[in-house]
C-alpha cells in the first residue's frame, strides 16, 4: 500500500497540462533496446490523469512492431479516456564512432478517445546506449519526435507538435526489468512500470 502511494504521488508530480484529448504516443517508450513481450505501466499520459498502460512487442527492438493500449481519467473531465496505437521502428546507425550508442527511427499511428477524439501520427529519432552499472544492466535513451494530429475539436482539426523523449530500462539481477519513460515540451507525460517475466518476446 505504501509503495503504491509513493508511485502515485511521484506520477502526480508530473501531471500533464489540462486537455480534452489524450495522445497515445507519449511517452514513447521506444529505444534501440526496447524489450519484447508484455509491459505494464502506471502512467500520466498527455491530456490525461493517472491511468494504466499496456504494451506488447513480438520481439525485442529496435526493429519490428509494437502495440499499446491504455485507460486514464481525462484532464478537465469527469470521465475516462482510452487510447491505442501501433509503432514501427528501424535502425539508422549501430555502434556510432565504435561506441555502444545506437540510433533508430520510429513512427506509427493511433487514436485517443475521450470527450474529444485525437488521431496522432508520430515520427522521430531515438539515441540509446546499453551498459552495465553495478548489479544492473541499464539502457538509457533520449530523442525527439514530431506529431501530426487530426482532432475533433473545432478550429484544431490539423495540428503539428514537437516532443522530447527520455527514458531508461533497468534489468535487475533477479531478471525483472523496470521501465521508465517521459515526454517533455508539447506532450508532457510519464510512465513507470515493469516488463512481465515470461510474457513472450525476447
Amino acid at each position: 500500500m505504501q509503495r503504491s502511494l509513493i508511485v502515485t504521488l511521484f506520477l502526480a508530480a508530473f501531471a500533464a497540462p489540462v486537455s480534452a484529448q489524450v495522445a497515445w504516443a507519449s511517452p514513447a517508450l521506444i529505444s534501440p533496446a526496447v524489450p519484447g513481450g508484455f509491459s505494464i505501466f502506471f502512467t500520466n499520459p498527455a491530456g490525461g490523469d493517472i491511468g494504466a498502460l499496456g504494451t506488447f512487442r513480438h520481439a525485442a527492438g529496435p526493429v519490428g512492431l509494437g502495440f499499446r493500449a491504455g485507460i486514464a481519467d481525462e484532464s478537465g473531465s469527469d470521465g475516462a479516456a482510452v487510447w491505442g496505437g501501433i509503432d514501427v521502428s528501424g535502425v539508422l546507425a549501430r555502434g556510432v564512432e565504435n561506441s555502444e550508442i545506437d540510433v533508430i527511427w520510429w513512427g506509427g499511428g493511433g487514436v485517443g478517445v475521450g470527450t474529444e477524439t485525437l488521431f496522432t501520427a508520430p515520427l522521430g529519432v531515438i539515441i540509446g546506449w546499453t551498459g552495465a552499472g553495478g548489479d544492473v544492466l541499464l539502457s538509457p535513451y533520449g530523442g525527439a519526435h514530431v506529431v501530426l494530429d487530426l482532432s475533433s475539436v473545432d478550429g484544431q482539426s490539423v495540428r503539428f507538435d514537437g516532443v522530447i523523449d527520455l527514458g531508461v530500462d533497468l534489468v535487475l539481477n533477479s531478471g525483472w526489468m523496470i521501465r521508465f519513460g517521459a515526454s517533455l515540451a508539447d506532450r508532457e507525460s510519464i510512465a513507470l512500470g515493469v516488463r512481465l517475466p515470461g510474457g513472450g518476446g525476447s
